[in-house]
């Protein structure tokens, strides 16, 4: 297996470009990024001579322990990711460290941070974890970071809860997709907290099947811009928020009712109850359509004929003068004498087929009808 010996260090570097007349050594002093990555590196060693060095590139290794970082105290942004390492250390003397990847490794236990105070990124997801276990965190460990600390990376790691993470309060980007976080409740408690949180990526976990997962979870984050990769916008936080805010008030309000229900008061609800209307009439019955009598139809001339002939007979000047006589005027019958009709009448009648002018008769004492 290849060693890290002056001779690789040499020919992993490419930014920097070597003189002429200096030796290795003072060129490996001058050197600020290193490209070590899938070189087949089991140990990490010689970089004493980098006194310089601010980037290592070490991923795709098979380095089983951090020993030998010890002396690179310039050292800002550190690639482990896909070795073999199952803990963290011998990171004491690396202040200036901001970002730091260790994704694809062994580690179990988030640890050995306590004195790297100005670490920005923590990437250390998809660890290799026995079945069964989960990773955990160090809270000396948090703590320290918890002022700087704004992206943090915990994908793939079994995680059944975020309680640990409270104190990152200066997170702005939070990953903890393909976990298995499930309980809303807690998550709204955190990103209650996380007030500078910009992008939060929850794909994969249990929780993303709840009903109206992502409109609750935006309701959670006044700050959020990004959520599972896609972008929120203002028109939907409005929407959403004003959502929020009329369900809050139907809780309030069916909690006033319970509250008065079980006092005996009358709720809100049975006080504005409207007044049930008076009965109304039944509908009437649908009028019968007329029937229209036309050529086609069997009544015909001559049942005409026949109608006219009865209604001719009804007013004839007999019948007439019969339903005069039973006329009374008490008014001019008030003496007992005389005749009761003292002005004279004429009753025209005028149908259809009969136009007669008949004779008005008073009617005498002894009951006969005279003409006038």
């Amino acid at each position: 297996m290849p060693r890290m010996t002056v001779e690789l260090l040499c020919r992993c570097t490419s930014h920097t470009k070597r003189r002429r007349d200096e030796t290795q050594l003072q060129f490996l002093g001058r050197v600020t990024h290193l490209y070590c990555a899938e070189k087949g590196i089991e140990e990490i060693e010689m970089l004493q001579n980098c006194r310089s060095l601010s980037v290592l590139y070490l991923y795709d290794n098979h380095i089983q322990q951090m020993n030998g970082l010890q002396a690179s105290t310039n050292l800002t942004h550190l690639y482990l990711q896909n070795n073999h390492i199952r803990k963290i250390e011998a990171l004491d003397n690396l202040h200036k460290l901001s970002k730091l990847y260790l994704g694809g490794n062994a580690i179990t236990v988030v640890e050995g941070l306590e004195q790297i105070r100005e670490l920005k990124e923590l990437h250390i997801e998809n660890q290799r974890l026995i079945e069964g276990e989960k990773l955990l965190f160090d809270p000396r460990s948090l703590h320290a970071v918890k002022a700087s600390l704004t992206v943090l990376n915990v994908s793939g790691n079994r995680l059944d809860t975020t309680d640990d993470l409270k104190c990152l309060t200066e997170l702005i980007t939070f990953i903890a997709s393909d976990n298995e976080l499930i309980d809303m409740k807690e998550l709204s408690v955190i990103l209650a907290q996380w007030r500078s949180l910009q992008k939060l990526d929850l794909r994969g976990n249990p929780c993303t099947h709840k009903p109206k997962y992502r409109d609750r979870v935006i309701t959670m984050s006044q700050s959020m811009i990004v959520h599972d990769t896609k972008e929120i916008s203002e028109t939907e936080r409005q929407f959403l928020m004003n959502w929020k805010l009329a369900r809050r008030r139907q809780r309030k309000l069916i909690a006033a009712a319970a509250t008065q229900k079980r006092n005996g008061m009358p709720t809100a609800k049975e006080i504005l109850q409207p007044v049930p209307h008076p009965p109304t009439m039944p509908p009437l019955p649908a009028r019968k359509p007329v029937r229209h009598i036309g050529k086609s139809s069997s009544y015909n001339t001559a049942t005409a004929n026949n109608i006219d002939i009865k209604v001719a007979e009804s007013y004839s000047e007999d019948n007439i003068t019969t339903r005069l006589s039973d006329i009374r005027f008490p008014e001019l019958s008030h003496n007992g004498s005389g005749p009761q009709l003292t002005t004279h009448h004429r009753l025209i009648k005028d149908t259809t087929h009969l136009h007669t002018r008949l004779p008005l008769t008073a009617a005498t004492s002894n009951g006969t009808n005279s003409p006038l």
